[in-house]
């Protein structure tokens, strides 16, 4: 996703939620401070590792249910907080794509079994980046949702799950399985507002139809 034509997408976000871009530039300097010491990965690796068949997997209620529908061949994608509910049923992702602000110790497990995880900076999870990124064992990709600069990317999205679909379509994968998905119904998850996070899941929607 080329900034030009994500800005306009963003702008339209943060007019929708009221978010302020000067917080989001803020986080995201946090981010590129915290691993310019360690080692991006770089993007032969991320295409090496998405392979050409995906899943990605959502926090949607269905999800438990739904893991049987994942092939041993797809390269595995936990979005937010459905790596804790595969983590608990004994299936590993080989990637993450997380803002840190689900059941945390489980990508922190993952990640230190070799687990990829693209790190999401955003206006609200300061705290939360400044907190786990410098315990995550594994690979880390910094992203960012406002205009990405040095080491941290922006492959487009806005929530974790339509981030992980619009990551795999950058680095060109045209099978891609979408498992423990409900745009409708959010699964409730402690401290969060449901309706701002059915109006993400609305966004979450748009961005993957469009693209």
């Amino acid at each position: 996703m080329e900034w030009a034509r994500w800005k306009p997408i963003y702008l339209d976000i943060l007019a929708d939620f009221g978010y302020d871009a000067r917080a989001d530039a803020r986080s995201a300097t946090v981010l590129a401070k915290l691993v310019k010491d360690r080692q991006v990965v770089n993007f032969r690796t991320i295409v090496d590792c998405l392979g050409s068949r995906v899943s990605i997997c959502g926090a949607a209620a269905s999800l438990e249910h739904e893991l049987s529908r994942m092939s041993i061949d797809d390269t595995l994608i936990s979005a937010g907080s459905a790596t804790g509910r595969m983590v608990r049923q004994g299936i590993l992702p080989d990637i993450i794509v997380s803002d840190l602000d689900g059941d945390v110790q489980y990508e922190i497990e993952a990640s230190s079994k070799g687990a990829l995880i693209f790190v999401h900076a955003h206006a609200d999870n300061i705290e939360s980046i400044e907190r786990y990124v410098p315990i995550l064992k594994g690979p880390v990709i910094p992203t960012v949702q406002c205009q990405p600069f040095g080491v941290v990317y922006n492959f487009g999205g806005f929530t974790d799950g339509d981030r992980a679909y619009m990551i795999a379509r950058h680095f060109g994968v045209e099978n891609i399985r979408m498992i423990g998905w409900d745009f409708d119904r959010p699964f409730p998850k402690e401290g969060s507002d449901l309706f701002i996070k059915k109006k993400k899941l609305m966004w979450a929607k748009k961005l993957i139809n469009d693209f």
